[in-house]
């Protein structure tokens, strides 16, 4: 059966490579750079029945190959990809008494060969099993104190010793010993000096064919930016050309590559794939051999149906209908952008939009390109964006998107050429999608004039009580006026954007209703003719509720009192419990002054009866001071019996408000 298959082919071991004939050497044919920050890279291969193909790639990109890698054959199959280890080096070295760190110094590296049999060439040749290097001082004659390293061998004659600077050669005595050192040093310098991989693709098939092998990898952004000629006059058109701005970073030249360009925001990730990785296994008891570590619970929940999204608004006359321009100007003949050669083929899918360069690339490696993608006229309307608290409007241009595919997200440059500067701007365009408008602000226009007023009222919405608990609905009414003041000999379209309120609902205008609104917005459409002035004053509601204790409630009560819009009965029964509040204040207060004068009372005592303790008993001083004392004594009886009546009489009232606020219902 003839078809197409996608295989996706992982690392793995393969047989020799010698069983396979070298076939065509692959070569780059396409290029597709994400906005999501990848590129998918696509080599093309003619190929004769089994066929293994070698495809060179960075080191940084092969755990984005060994993840992404595909391959398309119509006739074949694939069989697999091989590549060298990430650290050939150190494997290499697995079979040496060594690591590569002792390459650092020539007595670590003797060192590391302790035990092993070395030969000494020199004035005083020698044989033996290394020992142990070591650094000493010596003197000499003409350097003074010097670093030496001795050595130290075991001989059939016993221990003997040599100095490394003085000897001709020293060599491992073992040839299958030597030859181990010679590969791992010949596998450290291979690993060195490469910067990439060779990846060997396996391919079985039969006769003559072309095989594709694409992976994506990490990739610079590409970016997109405009330019918009702005029309003379009312009822023109604009003119939308937008540039790719891109990167080879591939490495490899482009030679006659076919590049598309993808606006979009895929999930993109990394794997670090191309490193061993050894799982950490715990250790297990012997006695609880054969049980399960099952793990941790996490708690589910139902999914919660979403809403279903409201229906999108019709489009409002604003985005479609042409306006007076900005400013009267002459017709005069104006330059014309120039044309791409040919325009690139945008595709539009479910989730992205793919430009498709008409023409072949060629582009060497770590060089930038700018090319045309896009050029039609388009529908552009100039409107000044009168935004909160600036003093002048935002000149802009609102763009409708009337191609049958998203704009991507970039930047704009406007041009006028009704002007002699013809530099209008800068703008930015968010992602556009196609039938849908932005408005894209470039300059501010200070020959309009805008003044900003707000004002914060509260009145009484709405009042209830019942079982002790008072409801209070309190509406809270920003009022914001915007005055605009046209220039002398200029009219003026503007879109005032007013911010929406959290919570907040606006107060229906039927003079001057809302053109639009967005999520943080609310926008109203204002023409205004040479020198004119106006006043937009927009109402937006919010409706505070509170409820409250009526026992505890006291300031919230007085607030209800100061604010507009109370019902008088309603008022009467809140002033009620506010008089009785205030009678239970006041006979409180009664107990705390009889409560004061009988401390002083006793404090009075205390003093009389030290005095007494101090005057003999036949004294007249000693009759005085009983007196004294029994007066006090008689008026802290009656302070008492007071005290008692003040209590009563706060209970009273405190029975009286809670009557009160039980029998209150409103």
């Amino acid at each position: 059966m003839r078809m197409s298959r996608l295989m996706f082919a992982a690392a793995m071991v393969l047989a020799p490579a010698a069983a396979w004939a070298q076939q065509g050497e692959p070569v780059l044919k396409r290029v597709m750079l994400s906005s999501g920050g990848v590129g998918y890279v696509e080599y093309a291969a003619r190929v004769s029945g089994e066929a293994l193909l070698r495809l060179p790639v960075p080191l940084d990109q092969v755990d984005d190959v060994l993840k992404s890698l595909v391959v398309f054959d119509s006739r074949g199959g694939v069989g697999g990809a091989t590549l060298p280890g990430r650290d050939g080096a150190q494997a290499a070295f697995g079979d040496v008494p060594f690591g590569p760190e002792a390459l650092e110094d020539p007595l670590a590296f003797l060192n590391a060969l302790r035990g092993v049999e070395l030969e000494v060439r020199g004035a005083r040749p020698m044989a033996g099993k290394l020992l142990r290097a070591e650094r000493v001082p010596e003197l000499t004659i003409r350097d003074g104190a010097v670093e030496r390293t001795r050595v130290t061998l075991l001989t059939a004659e016993g221990l003997r010793q040599f100095v490394l600077e003085d000897a001709e050669a020293v060599q491992v005595a073992d040839p299958a010993l030597r030859a181990r050192i010679g590969r791992a040093l010949e596998a450290l310098r291979r690993d060195a000096g490469q910067s990439a991989r060779v990846l060997s693709l396996r391919a079985p098939g039969q006769g003559e064919r072309e095989i594709r092998v694409g992976y994506v990898v990490g990739a610079p952004l590409w970016k997109i930016s405009y330019r918009l000629v702005l029309p003379a006059k009312d009822g023109d058109k604009a003119r939308l050309q937008g540039w790719a701005v891109l990167e080879n970073a591939t490495g490899a030249d482009w030679s006659g590559v076919e590049v598309a360009l993808q606006y979009g925001n895929p999930v993109t990730f990394r794997q670090a794939l191309y490193r061993s990785y050894f799982v950490t296994r715990p250790e297990v008891p012997v006695e609880v051999l054969g049980r399960i570590l099952p793990g941790v619970d996490t708690r589910a929940m139902a999914p919660v149906p979403s809403p279903p999204p409201p229906s999108p608004p019709a489009p409002a006359a604003l985005a479609m209908a042409p306006a007076r321009a900005i400013m009267e100007r002459t017709a005069a003949p104006a330059p014309v952008m120039a044309a791409p050669s040919e325009a690139a083929t945008a595709s539009e899918g479910a989730q992205e939009t793919v430009f498709t360069l008409p023409t072949p690339v060629t582009l060497a490696a770590g060089h930038t390109a700018t090319l045309p993608i896009l050029d039609r006229e388009a529908t552009a309307r100039r409107i000044g964006l009168v935004q909160q608290g600036r003093a002048h409007p935002l000149a802009a241009v609102r763009l409708l998107n009337d191609t049958p595919t998203t704009l991507p997200a970039g930047v704009l440059t406007l041009y006028d050429p009704a002007s002699p500067a013809m530099f209008a701007g800068d703008a930015r365009v968010g992602g556009l999608p196609a039938g849908e408008t932005r408005l894209l602000s470039f300059a501010e226009d200070l020959r309009t004039q805008i003044r900003w007023q707000q004002d914060d009222t509260s009145t009484l919405s709405a009042v209830g009580a019942s079982q002790g608990v008072l409801r209070i609905d309190e509406r809270l009414r920003t009022t914001t006026q915007v005055t605009l003041v046209a220039p002398a000999q200029e009219d003026r379209v503007l879109l005032v954007e007013i911010p929406k309120r959290p919570q907040a609902t606006l107060v229906s205008d039927a003079t001057l209703p809302p053109t639009e609104e967005t999520a943080a917005a609310w926008r109203f459409e204002i023409t205004l003719k040479p020198g004119e002035r106006r006043t937009l004053s927009v109402r937006q509601d919010r409706i505070l509720r509170q409820s409250v204790a009526l026992l505890e409630g006291e300031q919230a009560i007085a607030r209800v009192l100061g604010l507009q819009g109370l019902d008088p009965a309603a008022r009467t029964a809140l002033q009620r419990l506010v008089d009785l509040r205030a009678a239970r204040a006041g006979r409180a207060a009664e107990v705390e002054r009889l409560k004061a004068q009988a401390v002083e009372i006793e404090t009075d005592q205390e003093r009389v009866r030290r005095n007494l303790g101090a005057v003999p008993g036949n004294d007249a001083l000693h009759g005085r001071l009983l007196r004294q004392l029994e007066a006090l004594e008689t008026r802290m009886e009656a302070l008492r019996k007071a005290q008692d009546q003040a209590r009563g009489a706060v209970e009273q009232a405190q029975r009286e408000l809670e009557a009160a606020i039980a029998r209150l219902a409103l």
